[in-house]
C-alpha cells in the first residue's frame, strides 16, 4: 500500500473558495460571456455547415491538394486521402467534419488575435518582458488545463472546446 502525500495545510477553505468564485462569475457574467462569444459561435457553426455540405470527394481531393502543396509527397497525400476515406467507411464523416471546423475556427482567432499582439511586443520591450513568461507557462500546459475552467464557465460544448484551442494555440502565434 502506497503512502499518501501527508497534508501540510487544510486546502478544503480555498477549494471551497474556488467554487464559490466561479459559480458567482457564472450567476453574474455568464449571460454576458455567452453574448460576447456569440460570432465565435456562430462562425463555427457556419464552418462546421459548410464542411458538412460539402461532398466528401470534394474535400478529399481539397485536403489532398492541401496536403501534396505543403508536402510535395505523393506518400503523404495518398496516406491523407486513405485516412479519410477510412473515417468516411467508419460513419464518422459529420463528426471529422464538425472537428476540422473547431480547428478551423480556433486557428482564425489564434492569428487574428496573435499576430497584432506579437507585433505589439515586438515593437515594446515592456510588453515582451512581461509577456514571454506567460507565454513559456501556456507553451508548457496540456490543454486540459484550459478547458477546465472554460467548462466551469460554460458548461460542456463547443465554445468552452475552441476557447481552449484558441488559448493552446495561441502562444506560438504570438511569438
Amino acid at each position: 500500500m502506497a503512502d499518501n502525500f501527508p497534508e501540510f495545510f487544510d486546502t478544503r477553505g480555498l477549494r471551497f473558495a474556488i467554487d464559490d468564485g466561479f459559480s458567482w462569475v457564472v450567476a453574474n457574467y455568464g449571460d454576458t460571456f455567452e453574448r460576447l462569444l456569440m460570432p465565435l459561435l456562430k462562425l463555427l457553426s457556419s464552418m462546421e455547415t459548410f464542411l458538412q455540405w460539402l461532398p466528401w470527394y470534394v474535400t478529399i481531393a481539397v485536403i489532398a491538394a492541401l496536403t501534396y502543396s505543403a508536402s510535395r509527397s505523393l506518400k503523404a497525400t495518398g496516406g491523407a486521402a486513405l485516412m479519410l476515406v477510412f473515417i468516411g467507411a467508419l460513419g464518422l464523416w459529420n463528426d471529422a467534419m464538425a472537428t476540422i471546423a473547431l480547428m478551423l475556427a480556433a486557428t482564425v482567432v489564434a492569428v487574428v488575435v496573435g499576430i497584432p499582439l506579437g507585433v505589439a511586443m515586438a515593437r515594446w520591450g515592456g510588453l515582451r518582458s512581461m509577456a514571454l513568461p506567460l507565454l513559456d507557462i501556456m507553451q508548457t500546459l496540456p490543454i486540459f488545463v484550459y478547458l477546465i475552467p472554460f467548462v466551469m464557465l460554460f458548461g460542456p460544448g463547443k465554445i468552452p472546446a475552441i476557447l481552449a484551442t484558441v488559448f493552446f494555440a495561441i502562444p506560438p502565434v504570438i511569438r
